[in-house]
């Protein structure tokens, strides 16, 4: 009899232990990852990775190629072809009596709106900004120039509307103060460099930006418009706050520390706030 229960208590077993589990709630069941957890980062390099994630769309969005470019004013096109119309409306109204007929009725409807859309245009238009080259420097700008070099100067050249030339890299770089608007780019220049590579030459207005500012995040111009470039600083006019902000083409292998032009046009590296105060102190 014993052995007769103990048979029946291991049969019974098993199928309680099965209902049991599959009673058990989903949670308490141990997960099977289908895929691998993600690398862990401290908040270092979180920052970082922020930081380069940041950059990296800035010069993507910088480079991003068009379909196509338009040279000329379209604000001048839309407000000209509203006002032709309107005029044409308006005489052929006046002339006939005033009897309109459904051609000029048309012509009333639509040339009011073009107009002023021509006009909101034209308040939100920016010109291109001059460029001072010569023969030699375009064919080295197609020889030797970046991709970004190309993009900034071909959005530069052209009319925009909305945003002012440059205006997301400078605040990515932080040369925007906080409230304030970004530094204005007044003029470009290309020349062949010493080294003979390409040199593209950006003047901007910067009423709020120290030449301080620019000096501190020199390290950061050659990775945010690279590769293969290097920066120099120059200023230009204390008085009307011009500063000049160079990107300028190297080979394979050679520096691309930054650099500053000072008034006798020798180029030296770029000093912290800190040396500045040790190199006067020691001076």
């Amino acid at each position: 009899l014993f052995n007769r229960r103990m048979r029946n208590l291991l049969f019974i077993l098993p199928l309680c232990g099965s209902a049991v589990a599959w009673q058990l709630p989903a949670r308490l069941t141990t997960p099977t990852l289908s895929k691998p957890l993600p690398p862990i980062h401290n908040p270092g390099s979180r920052a970082l990775d922020d930081l380069v994630m940041r950059e990296e769309g800035v010069r993507a969005g910088l480079v991003t190629e068009v379909p196509f470019e338009i040279r000329f004013s379209i604000g001048n096109v839309i407000t000209g072809s509203g006002f032709a119309l309107l005029f044409y409306c308006l005489v052929s109204y006046l002339l006939s009596n005033g009897q309109a007929d459904l051609l000029q009725t048309l012509g009333f409807v639509y040339a009011i709106p073009a107009l002023v859309g021509g006009l909101a245009l034209k308040y939100a238009e920016l010109p291109p900004v001059p460029l001072d080259s010569t023969p030699q420097a375009e064919v080295l700008r197609e020889q030797k120039g970046t991709k970004i070099q190309k993009k900034i100067l071909s959005d530069a050249t052209r009319f925009t509307y909305g945003d002012a030339h440059m205006e997301e890299p400078l605040k990515a770089l932080k040369l925007a103060p906080r409230g304030m608007g970004p530094p204005v780019l007044k003029s470009m220049r290309e020349t062949i460099s010493p080294a003979g590579g390409y040199h593209l030459g950006m003047t901007f207005f910067a009423p709020n930006t120290p030449y301080r500012v620019w000096k501190d995040r020199a390290p950061r111009y050659a990775r945010f418009f690279g590769p293969n470039v290097r920066a120099e600083l120059r200023k230009v006019s204390t008085e009307d706050r011009l500063v000049e902000l160079s990107l300028i083409t190297v080979d394979k292998g050679e520096s691309i520390e930054p650099l500053e032009q000072i008034d006798d046009g020798s180029l030296v590296p770029i000093l912290t706030a800190a040396e500045e105060a040790e190199t006067a102190a020691t001076a």
